[in-house]
């Protein structure tokens, strides 16, 4: 019997830990990362999440893998948001089209 696969989805939506008993050790997540942490202030204030807070929700669950995305359009490319994620949690990776992950 093939091992089962599970997908979270978290969005638009501020660093909150009450998520983690829903997500905990899903194979893949996907979770907003609106900001870099230079912008945590604005991130808490628009109730969105920066890349470390992404990372830090993903690392407490147990995920597998973290799939980023719903960036600020202030933000050309993905590499910082990106980076900083991998310092709290080295699977992460950001939601391009045509992204594909093995879970």
């Amino acid at each position: 019997m093939p091992a089962s696969r599970s997908y979270a989805y978290c969005s638009d939506t501020g660093y909150s830990e009450t998520i983690i008993p829903y997500i905990r050790e899903v194979g893949l997540l996907y979770h907003e990362a609106t900001f870099m942490e230079e912008l945590a202030a604005a991130a808490a204030d628009k109730l969105h999440s920066t890349a470390i807070e992404a990372a830090t929700i993903a690392a407490k669950a147990r995920v597998k893998k973290l799939i980023i995305g719903h960036f600020s359009a202030r933000y050309e490319e993905t590499a910082g948001l990106v980076a900083e994620a991998r310092t709290v949690f080295p699977e992460t990776y950001p939601a391009e089209e045509g992204l594909r992950v093995d879970i």
